[in-house]
Order: structure tokens, then sequence, then C-alpha cells
């Protein structure tokens, strides 16, 4: 607990700004430039009690007419996508821990007690259980399994009817790591999901049985934090290839069908990474954006204006990437030269969780706890 402890203020001073006791550089200063693009504001919607300055990243759950949301006090809420309103809302009681997970007839949510709870698309609970750890990142569910992945290393399926554990695996995790998670992915009854450690590892979904650990990132250096590796960020599975980042780190894209990697390149993030057609993006811990060749890993372009600004994860939007900062703007940027195309501000208290996109619209939730959707059009 006191190691947790320890890398919680590490990374709380690695994102801190403005105070007279940080010695980081300040972030860039916001230069204009000709918008190719117009964003406008649609609806914007509270959901309730927000995380304000915790590291806490509450992600929605889009569907295809709705958004499920959750605030930090339990409310969940299903919110239409077109208009905002409010369709139903659950009290559920309990301080959350991650945002809301699984599909369109179930909704997932976790509490720092380690209870994970399944609520049915009309609002109601399902079934509660108490699993003794906690979760940072929403459940994922595949073929009658709930998938969990917790702060201890645990890996564990869940049956989807009941709640009852089917399989548990456990991951020896380090004296120090960042506080967070990678998001386990599911394709073709098998799970992939980034480690403290540095490690992907493919496990199979029906027992539990590891088929391969690949190696992301090497601990280097003598002091604990030099050597401290993680695969926090999201990873991606495109075409039976696995793109993966990592913090202190590299990206590597590794063949799912062998395990085999295809490709590293030194960059270390902690956001992890997006991919369109021909391109892999990220964010390095500077907060540099890079656009590298999807087949080699050689740097396509790097977007270097928005240097400390705490950004988000990149996502996709058309032939865009869309990121957001700390002072609540979102930016627009060509997946082809990293010039900027558009920009808007959501709210000065910052977003930490990456903008949700479908379609023609980005659906934003900031530390507030409220809930905005964009849309974007070429000029």
């Amino acid at each position: 607990m006191i190691n947790r402890l320890l890398v919680l203020i590490f990374v709380l001073s690695l994102t801190a700004c403005g105070s007279e006791e940080d010695n980081s550089e300040p972030p860039a200063e916001l230069t204009p430039f000709e918008e190719a693009a117009k964003v406008t504001e649609l609806w914007s919607v509270s959901t309730g009690e927000g995380v304000e300055q915790q590291f806490l990243k509450l992600y929605p759950l889009l569907l295809d007419d709705r958004i499920i949301v959750v605030n930090r006090e339990g409310d969940l809420s299903a919110i239409d996508l077109d208009n905002g309103q409010e369709i139903w809302q659950l009290e559920l009681d309990v301080a959350i821990s991650a945002g809301v997970g699984g599909d369109a007839q179930h909704h997932l949510v976790s509490t720092t007690d380690g209870e994970v709870i399944l609520v049915t698309s009309d609002g109601a609970v399902k079934w509660r259980v108490n699993v003794s750890r906690e979760i940072l990142m929403p459940p994922v569910i595949a073929d009658g399994k709930v998938i969990i992945r917790s702060v201890d290393g645990q890996i564990a399926a869940l049956d989807l009817a009941s709640g009852a554990e089917s399989w548990m695996i456990k991951r020896e995790v380090p004296a120090l790591s960042l506080r967070g998670n990678s998001s386990p992915v599911v394709n073709d009854g098998r799970i992939y999901s980034g480690m403290d450690s540095g490690h992907l590892v493919a496990i199979n979904l029906k027992d539990g049985r590891t088929i391969f650990d690949a190696t992301v990132a090497l601990p280097k250096g003598r002091s604990e934090l030099e050597r401290l590796v993680d695969v926090d960020g999201d990873i991606v599975l495109d075409s039976n290839v696995l793109y993966v980042g990592s913090y202190q780190g590299r990206i590597v894209a590794i063949d799912v069908r062998r395990g085999q990697l295809l490709w590293a390149r030194k960059l270390s993030s902690y956001s992890g990474v997006a991919v369109s057609e021909s391109s892999v993006f990220s964010v390095d811990e500077q907060d540099f954006i890079w656009a590298l060749d999807k087949n080699t890993g050689a740097t396509l372009w790097k977007q270097e204006k928005l240097k400390a600004r705490q950004l988000t994860k990149p996502v996709t939007m058309e032939d865009t990437i869309v990121v957001a900062d700390y002072e609540g703007y979102l930016h627009w940027i060509s997946q082809y030269d990293g010039r900027f195309i558009a920009r808007t501000q959501d709210d000065s208290t910052g977003i930490i969780v990456p903008p949700i996109v479908k379609g023609d619209r980005v659906y934003l939730i900031n530390r507030e706890g409220r809930l905005t959707a964009y849309q974007y059009k070429n000029n």
C-alpha cells in the first residue's frame, strides 16, 4: 500500500503544474492557426459529482443510441445521444473506482471496496460480487464471461449470469508501478493484457491458460524510479497485430498468431496508442504527439506544440486525431502531417478521460462530471 501511494505521488508530480514548488517545465502556450473545420457544441449535461483533482478515469460506455455514465458516488445514468436527456438513473450509493464496461444489455461498474456490480439495460441491479481487490479499468464482456483486471496483478473471469468466478490468474506486481492499468482486449477466444512488469500476456478465455508472454519494456537503471516500466495505456488489436505502448519502454507491434515481435520503437508513453489504416499514434511523457508507420515503426511526424499540457490518449476521427488537455481544450490534428485542424475549449477543470468518437460526434466528460457532445465538420 505504501508503494502504491509513493507511485501515486510520483505520477502527480509528473502532471502537476502551476504550483510554486513545481520545478517542471510550464505547459506550452497555445498558438493561433487557421482552422480547417468547425466544432459545434450540441448539448451538455451534468452527471453528478466529478473527480475534481483525483486521478480517477470514469470511462463512459458508448452504445448505439445512448451513453452510460457513472460518477464517483455511484450514480449510474443512461443519457440519450441525440439530445442529452436522461433515460434512467440508478443510485448505487458506492464509491466508484473505474468507469462503465459491458454491452447494450449489461452495464458493469466496480467500487473502491472491490465490488463488481452488473446492471441491466433498464437500470436494475442483476448481481453484486465482492472480488476483494481494486479494479481501475472497466470490466469487459466476452463469451458469457466478465473479464476483470485488478491492481494486484490478477486477471479473472466471472460468469456473466451469476458473477461466480470461473478462473483467476495472478502476475507479480513490481515494487513500484504507475497508478492504473491497461484495459484487456478480447478477441477470438483470447485475452490480451498489458502488465505492470512491462509485459504483454495472451490468455485463453476459456480456462485462463497463458498462450504467450511478450516483453514490451525492460527495466533499466539503478534506482527503483529509473527501473519503473509499465503497460498502463490502451492497447489496440488490428488485423492480427497488437500495438502496445509502455512507460519508460517501447511501442511494439506483435503478431498475435505467433506471439512474434514485428517491430519495436523506443518511446515512453503511459496513455496508450491509437491506429489508423497506415499509422500508429501515441503521446509521449513530454506530451509530444507521434505518428509512426504501422508496418515499420518509423517516424512519420512529431507534433511538439502541446508540450506538457497533460494530454489524453489520442483518438482517431475521420482523417484527424483528437486529444484533450488539462485546461479542457480539445485539439483536432491531421493524421497525415500533424498540423492543427480545429480546437475548442470544454471547461477549465480539465480532461483526463480520452474523447469518445462516433461518426462526426465527440463525447467528452470532464473533471467536474459534465458530459458534452460536439459535432465536427470540415469547412
